[in-house]
């Protein structure tokens, strides 16, 4: 039959004054009583390790979760097709498949395709899915900041939270690795490029000094250009000279020949009156006249061509300067176009060769000058002069393989001009500039063709003249006409020459200009290559030219000397001619028979008036040559000039250029990872299960003080202990649970460290559980007694919040305002953080205040049980059970 269910007396007994001791041991034999039932030893028992097995069954689930990734499965695609980059084939994709079969930091499931990866994560078999696309290598690869290689992660948060941060985590790991390797590989690259332009510098520092050394050759040649440009002036003042005395001589000699013409032609007409009027010593002395002036006239000539080929000697000098320096040019072209896009200092020995080259034309124009003026005063010779003019003959024609040598180079350098014309637009150079170049090598291509010609019918008149005189009786005739033609030929070597000059200067000019543009040749540099070897190899035709001119006339000088001689003897023989003619009046019938031809006289006498005439003209040429010669000594000092500034400027960039480039420091992963973070860390943790241990060591023993209300009768009183006083009552009340918390609590502590968590104040943690679980009894204890059985359904209520407000999972200040604010006041926040000091060293300092505000909780949790009176249940002795069968108390 149920007992009926007892109620609190309305009228509580007021306590009699026996003493605590005896009001203690009268409410002792009911309790022992409790303990007769076997289902309250089972019961005790059983709620004595539920704390522990809470503690372990959440430890358990948290005990080191990032340890067990490795079991987590996701999706894992590979598409990417790999790339090329700079002739190396790049496959990351694969790279990623060998790093994670290495070292998986989950457990990967291939699928073939994004779309069946994805389906898996949302049907559940995998948590996330990483997909490499088939562009993946190609856009890393390029480390262009406009696209990136793309790893596709696909997570469903729903499904697990915590998975999506650890795919998050694996992602970002991934790229990071793979950033890191990329930027070794490109590190790599820019040092091993840095070592090809520590290269590039030395090779141009070289190729500069070797530019400064040619430009220093350049200054010695152009030194001695403007000493020879000197002497040619000087030169030319003296042929002037002679040039005037020349025209006297020729217009004596054409006066003489009018009159020998007008004597034949009356000889061939009175052959027979001219016994009784033979010419005397009066009709003779014109001719006598004529020789003196040509005997002065051909020193003057020995003394020009003297000179004339000093100056060749002099031209073959500069030429061969000019060989060196077009060489150099050459060479130090070569390496600026692999080098360095400076072309100006090839271009202004470019035009210092040009210049070179004027100063050779203007010699070779004194020298024709020279041999034209020769060449007139030898068509005013006698017979005698046959010995002299085949020496002539043979300078003539080494004059004439010069000239052609000439016109080959002079070929060759117009052509390498018109090579350059594709060049302008590059050198910065106008239209009306280049035509001007072009121009100048036009001419200067006319003038050695004209030269060539003249040298030809040089060669040809001297020969003419030579087999005309060889016969003194008909020879006149055929003497006149080969001095016309010698006249014609040397004319035009005189104006071949004076083009050959022009065409120099235009080309100087022009090259000038192309100076002007050379800092924007940096593109042409390799083309102008071709035209600095034409220009080579003109410069040597030119040298080979000028030799054979030197030679000429050498040869030419020679043949003036002996025409000087012959002169001298001609005038001698002059007179034994007079002498002769007064004899030979006897012999006028056989004379008469071989008498030049009027055709002939009349031939002889305009050759004399044309010689009488071009001798002006020729004194007149040579006042321009000496003029030009004065400004081509100018032009050679102002060149000089310039080639030493240019070596000083080279010198200056040679003194500039480094030599060494400074080694980049650091290695690829130093530069990646500039700064990194030192950890010192206090207060150590094992794992995420210890760091855990504290928060559920606290939540277990409140779980365990709270589960004695359903085994201890805390409000029921035995009839017999109805006069037993308060504190008595909560004495004993208090006793077995609290010795039941106790053992709950050792049980815990022993427990969590079997499970592996690492103590560092052992008996401190055994102090602050101990602590914690009285504190906690008391405090259920007084809500029993403040509250009867509501005070059993709050700390079941208490437990929830204080998982919320205590801060054992995460920082507190990361929670609502209201948990903030009860953090502060629960015991359970306390007693974990006593415990983390206990265990780990953590809040150093601060255990004592812990400790003190639990036992600030207890004191108030007793008194607020000492007060409580008005919650006791009576019952009958026999009938006194523990909640769990009676369900009371």
């Amino acid at each position: 039959m149920t007992q009926p269910t007892p109620a609190p007396d309305p009228t509580p007994t007021p306590p009699t004054r026996n003493g605590l001791l005896a009001d203690y041991r009268s409410l002792s034999p009911s309790e022992r009583r409790l303990w007769r039932l076997p289902l309250m030893w089972a019961a005790a028992i059983a709620i004595l390790f539920i704390p522990i097995v809470y503690v372990a069954v959440y430890l358990g689930s948290v005990w080191d979760p990032y340890g067990k990734l490795k079991d987590l499965p996701v999706a894992l695609v590979e598409q990417d097709q790999g790339t090329t980059y700079r002739g190396k084939p790049y496959n990351l994709g694969q790279d990623l498949l060998d790093a994670f079969h290495d070292d998986p930091p989950v457990r990967f499931v291939r699928y073939p395709t994004q779309d069946a990866a994805q389906q898996a994560v949302r049907e559940g078999r995998v948590y996330f899915a990483l997909t490499v696309p088939a562009d993946f290598s190609r856009r890393a690869i390029a480390g262009s900041s406009a696209e990136h290689g793309l790893l596709n992660l696909y997570v469903s948060e729903g499904t697990s939270y915590f998975a999506s941060r650890v795919a998050t985590t694996v992602s970002n790991a991934v790229a990071a690795n793979l950033n890191t390797e990329l930027g070794s590989n490109r590190w790599e690259k820019v040092k091993s490029s840095l070592v090809d332009v520590q290269t590039g510098f030395v090779d141009i520092r070289t190729a500069v000094r070797k530019l400064s050394d040619g430009a220093g050759t350049l200054q010695n040649g152009t030194a001695t250009l403007q000493k020879g440009a000197r002497d040619l002036a000087s030169g030319a003042v003296t042929a002037a000279d002679g040039s005037t005395k020349l025209t006297s001589g020729a217009r004596s000699l054409s006066s003489g020949v009018s009159s020998l013409t007008g004597g034949v032609t009356q000889l061939s007409g009175g052959l027979r009156q001219l016994n009784d009027k033979a010419p005397g010593k009066a009709q003779l002395q014109p001719l006598q006249d004529g020789t003196a002036s040509l005997a002065q006239g051909a020193a003057s000539l020995a003394a020009g061509t003297e000179k004339l080929q000093a100056g060749a000697q002099k031209l073959a000098g500069g030429a061969t300067s000019l060989a060196s320096g077009a060489a150099q040019v050459d060479g130090g072209t070569a390496q600026l176009a692999a080098q360095l896009p400076e072309l100006s200092g090839g271009l202004t020995q470019l035009q210092a060769g040009a210049q070179k080259l004027a100063g050779g034309a203007t010699s070779l124009a004194t020298g024709a000058a020279q041999v034209d003026g020769g060449t007139s005063q030898l068509a005013a010779q006698l017979p005698e002069l046959s010995g002299g003019l085949t020496q002539l003959q043979a300078g003539a024609q080494k004059l004439a393989g010069g000239a052609t040598s000439l016109a080959t180079g002079a070929g060759t350098l117009s052509s390498g001009i018109k090579g350059f014309g594709g060049q302008a637009t590059q050198l910065g150079l106008n239209a009306a500039q280049l035509q001007a170049l072009q121009g100048g090598a036009g001419q200067l291509q006319s003038g050695a063709d004209a030269l060539k010609t003249g040298a030809a019918q040089l060669e040809t008149g001297a020969t003419q003249l030579s087999t005309g005189l060889g016969d003194a009786s008909k020879g006149a005739q055929k003497a006149a006409t080969g001095a016309a033609q010698l006249r014609s030929g040397t004319g035009a070597l005189k104006t071949g020459a004076a083009q050959l000059q022009t065409g120099a200067t235009q080309l100087s000019t022009g090259l000038g200009d192309a100076s002007k543009g050379a800092q924007k040749a940096a593109t042409g540099a390799a083309q102008l290559r071709s035209g600095t070897g034409a220009l080579k190899t003109g410069a040597a035709q030119l040298q080979t030219g000028a030799s054979q001119l030197a030679a000429g006339l050498g040869d030419a000088s020679k043949g003036a000397s002996d025409l000087n001689a012959g002169a001298k003897r001609l005038q001698g023989g002059v007179q034994t001619l007079v002498d002769g003619n007064l004899k030979i009046k006897d012999a006028l019938g056989t004379i008469t028979a071989k008498l030049p031809a009027s055709k002939d006289l009349t031939a002889l006498s305009g050759g004399a008036s044309t010689l009488a005439g071009r001798s002006a003209d020729l004194a007149t040429g040579l006042g321009k040559l000496r003029d030009g010669s004065a400004k081509l000594a100018t032009g050679a000092t102002d060149l000089n000039t310039g080639a030493t500034k240019l070596k000083d400027g080279l010198d200056s960039l040679y003194s500039k250029v480094p030599a060494t480039v400074e080694q980049l420091g650091g290695d690829p992963e130093g530069l990646s990872e500039s700064v990194t973070v030192v950890t010192t860390t206090t207060a150590p943790v094992g794992n995420n299960g210890s760091a855990f241990a504290p928060y559920f060591i606290a939540l277990g023993l409140w779980v365990g003080c709270t589960l004695t209300t359903f085994i201890f009768p805390y409000l029921l009183i035995p009839e017999s202990a109805r006069h037993t006083g308060q504190a008595a009552r909560v004495l004993r009340k208090f006793t077995v649970p609290g010795i039941y918390v106790v053992l709950q609590a050792l049980i815990v502590v022993y427990g969590v460290h079997l499970l592996g968590v690492h103590y560092l104040h052992p008996a401190l943690v055994t102090v602050t559980a101990v602590a914690a679980s009285l504190t906690f009894m008391l405090f259920v204890l007084a809500l029993n007694l403040l509250l009867g059985a509501a005070g059993r359904l709050l700390a079941l209520v208490l437990l929830v919040i204080q998982l919320a407000a205590s801060g054992g999972s995460y920082p507190v200040e990361l929670s609502s305002p209201f948990f903030r604010w009860l953090h502060t006041y629960i015991p359970v926040t306390d007693a974990i953080n006593a415990m983390r000091y206990a265990m780990f060293g953590a809040y150093e300092g601060q255990y004592a205040l812990f400790m003190t505000r639990m036992g600030l909780v207890a004191l108030a949790s007793l008194i607020v049980a000492l007060l409580s009176r008005r919650r006791w249940m009576y019952i009958a002795d026999d009938r006194f059970r523990s909640p769990l069968v009676l369900d009371v108390g």
